[in-house]
């Protein structure tokens, strides 16, 4: 949205510079994309000068030239070939000498030349206004009426200075903020200085004024509809004032009539829309609905295709205008037109944005319209208009005003305490200037109290309908700088957040884990660099240092949630209650040379016994399958399926394993050092799970399938394998997967044994396989041959002994 300063400036007393107006605006929350200038009249006629005929005689070789004689302040007059039939002795002109540069209404680009027309010498160019872009007229050469003497610039005569525009990037929220007017107010409360509303007529309703009906379907799409007719109107260009205030906006000037239409728009924030009235079929306004599958010529000349959904201006005889966006074609005001109809209306913005989406449409009034108008001004905008049609277009007799206001939109009350004004701030702000800075925002007060106020909020504020909002209103007027940063920050959330990504299967596991008796530990990030000497697999070098820690065994923060866990355990040891299942999802930081590093990791720890002591069974103490079992089931309910399993040698664990996925570790799991454990002071064995939780997430995941269980029986058989000890049973496991058994469906190790009779280096698997069909029930021979093929595969891949 683009803002003119020198026009800005009828309306406030801004002795401000450009830079610091744009710096004013963007602190309040208006950003300021850009400040460019702007020229008036291209060049500002630099070169041009006020010249006086002299002297006018005819050609002496051309019937249609004249030969000038003018006067530009220099000691000789110069030799003007002039082809306009208007020049005369006596006239004062405006002269391009030799060497001037003009710029043509159309944009062309010449440089005045020495030329020999006829045999005659031309010095340089009597003007015509299209030759110095001040409008489309050449007929005949620019006369002034000017006291101004010969020589003068010509820039003087018309007396337009050069502006600075400020290009402002308006939020979608401050529909307040779409006009002059708007950008005044907004200062006002900035400066707390005074803004001078333009001047209106009130006025006086012709007794032959001609007549005119207006109808609403919907009183919700359209709450409040303003009209007049204006009798016997002159349509011509509009006076350089006002086409040069549209032409500071980026509007090519049209005709007076459309021109003040525009200047309301850019002036107000009040869209209008101007019909020929002598057009509009039986002298009837209809605001409804459109017919879908009708259509509409626009003022574009586009023939546009209703949908039945648009909100449209009618007559008796059709659409004349899409609500709110564009006018018709049939009711445009052109050269003819005599009487007008001005609208001035309030549109559910809703309604607008349906109508643009719907039609790709961008306009001045739709851009407004959407984000929401004014429901109080559309009388003061018809004055408004009125006032300036007087002055340019003369015009004589004026309708009263019609003006369809059924149910009035009420301002809004807001409670306001002043108690939340401090905490949501920050600070206290004195109330005298939270009273000022509302009234400077046209937010009345009323029922102010000790503690509290009622804000009383215009519609055209549709931004401010809490009373976070207000708050919001006082601060940013107040301004963000002015709030102090204190040493200890606080903050206040006023609405729920969508959780991060990372959260939601965090949920989900946790829950799962909960589910399974384990209970969820939070600890300090904080620990002690002692820690990292107790182990080689902490680099003190990695280790993150406190520059003020708050105790002599707080340092560093923590490269593992190992210790951590641990001093819980010990705590809860100590008060007898030795049998624990613990989980933590927590942060792990390293230092890297300069860089740090953060890592969000699950911990998992089991120690004890696996259940409490009862009557059926005898209590056993965990073991690592307990927790490996854990571990794959956290890896299948994330969709992590097809990973690998390793050990692995850990200066942390007495024996572990490391789980694999797309070749990248997940999981660390094990027994922990005896060493760890007895520093800590426990004194019996911990299992524990060190889960890469950023890495875990965000794997690719198999997408879990549910397919129906066999209604034929399982068959089991057990196999004994004499194998290497280099042989793991995950070897095992993905031998029997890469040949893709379809009858195995599953394999589990009941037994393992080493030593004698076994020869030194073996160890023996006792295994047993479930074996099922999935269409008809197994025989002995069909599952005689399946085990003869896997004892041949494991005697020939792995070296396998078998005893059955």
């Amino acid at each position: 949205m683009k803002i003119s300063l020198n026009w800005l400036q009828e309306y406030i007393r801004l002795p401000e510079s450009p830079e610091e107006i744009a710096h004013l605006l963007t602190q309040s929350g208006l950003e300021v994309g850009s400040v460019d200038s702007f020229e008036p009249i291209k060049d500002s006629l630099k070169g041009l000068l006020i010249g006086q005929v002299v002297a006018c005689e005819q050609h002496p070789h051309a019937d249609k030239l004249k030969k000038t004689r003018i006067d530009i302040g220099d000691s000789r007059p110069l030799t003007i070939i002039c082809g306009a039939p208007n020049v005369q002795a006596g006239q004062k002109v405006i002269i391009a000498s030799v060497g001037t540069k003009i710029y043509s209404y159309t944009g062309e680009t010449r440089q005045i030349k020495q030329a020999k027309i006829r045999e005659e010498i031309s010095e340089g160019m009597i003007c015509a206004e299209d030759e110095m872009g001040l409008g489309p007229s050449h007929e005949a050469i620019l006369v002034l009426d000017t006291p101004l003497p010969p020589g003068t610039p010509a820039i003087q005569y018309f007396n337009e200075q050069p502006d600075t525009i400020l290009t402002i990037d308006l939020p979608p929220n401050r529909a307040d903020a779409c006009s002059h007017i708007g950008i005044a107010r907004e200062l006002r409360a900035i400066l707390d200085r005074p803004v001078q509303f333009p001047a209106v007529t009130q006025l006086q309703a012709s007794t032959q004024a001609l007549p005119i009906q207006v109808k609403i379907d919907d009183h919700a799409t359209c709450p409040r509809y303003s009209g007049i007719i204006i009798s016997r109107v002159k349509v011509q260009a509009s006076p350089r004032w006002l086409q040069n205030k549209l032409k500071a906006m980026g509007i090519h000037p049209t005709n007076n009539i459309v021109d003040v239409t525009n200047f309301i728009t850019h002036e107000l924030g009040q869209p209008l829309h101007a019909f020929d009235y002598d057009q509009i079929v039986g002298k009837e306004i209809q605001v409804k609905s459109s017919k879908k599958g009708t259509s509409l010529i626009t003022l574009d000349g586009v023939t546009r295709k209703l949908t039945g959904e648009e909100l449209m201006i009618s007559d008796q005889a059709g659409d004349i205008a899409m609500a709110g966006v564009l006018g018709g074609k049939r009711t445009s005001i052109h050269q003819g037109t005599q009487n007008i109809f001005l609208e001035s209306a309030y549109f559910s913005s809703t309604a607008i944005r349906k109508t643009t989406q719907q039609h790709g449409i961008k306009t001045d009034a739709a851009f407004r319209y959407e984000r929401g108008t004014d429901p109080n001004i559309t009388v003061y905008a018809l004055q408004r208009a009125c006032w300036l049609i007087k002055e340019i277009a003369q015009r004589t007799t004026a309708s009263p005003i019609i003006d369809s206001y059924p149910t009035k939109i009420e301002d809004s009350r807001i409670k306001v305490y002043y108690k939340n004004i401090t905490r949501l701030v920050g600070q206290s702000i004195p109330q005298a200037d939270i009273q000022r800075i509302l009234n400077n925002l046209d937010i009345a007060l009323s029922e102010e109290a000790e503690d509290s106020l009622i804000a009383i909020v215009p519609p055209y504020r549709v931004d401010v309908t809490r009373e976070v909002d207000v708050i919001e209103e006082i601060l940013r007027i107040y301004g963000y700088g002015r709030i102090e940063v204190k040493g200890q920050l606080g903050s206040t959330f006023l609405a729920e957040a969508a959780q991060p990504v990372p959260y939601k299967p965090a949920y989900r596991i946790a829950a799962f884990l909960a589910a399974n008796g384990y209970r969820e530990i939070y600890t300090n990030s904080l620990t002690s660099s002692d820690y990292g000497k107790l182990t080689k697999a902490l680099a003190e070098e990695h280790n993150v240092c406190i520059l003020n820690p708050l105790s002599e065994r707080l340092d560093v923060l923590r490269q593992t949630l190992i210790f951590s866990g641990l001093e819980v355990i010990a705590h809860n040891m100590n008060r007898k209650q030795p049998d624990l299942k613990l989980f933590e999802f927590g942060k792990t930081y390293h230092r890297d040379g300069n860089r740090y590093v953060e890592h969000s990791r699950l911990g998992i720890w089991l120690t004890g016994k696996l259940e409490a002591p009862n009557w059926i069974r005898k209590p056993r103490a965990v073991t690592f399958q307990d927790l490996n079992a854990t571990i794959y089931k956290i890896l299948h309910k994330l969709g992590i399926i097809d990973f690998t399993s390793a050990p692995i040698t850990s200066a942390l664990y007495q024996a572990s394993v490391q789980l694999t996925f797309n070749q990248k570790p997940l999981v660390t799991a094990g027994k922990l050092s005896q060493s760890l454990l007895q520093h800590i002071g426990i004194n019996q064995p911990v299992f524990f799970a060190d889960i890469d939780w950023d890495r875990l997430w965000s794997q690719p995941r198999t997408k879990l399938q549910y397919q129906a269980i066999s209604k034929f029986p399982p068959v089991k058989r057990d196999l004994s394998l004499v194998l290497d000890q280099s042989i793991t049973f995950e070897d095992v496991k993905n031998l029997i997967k890469q040949q893709n058994e379809a009858l195995v469906q599953d394999m589990i190790v009941f037994d393992i044994y080493e030593g004698a009779p076994l020869p030194k280096g073996k160890k023996a698997y006792a295994l047993s396989f479930v074996l099922q069909g999935k269409d008809k029930t197994l025989d002995d021979k069909g599952i005689h041959k399946v085990m003869t093929r896997l004892m041949h595969l494991f005697e020939k891949q792995l070296g396998a002994i078998i005893r059955e």
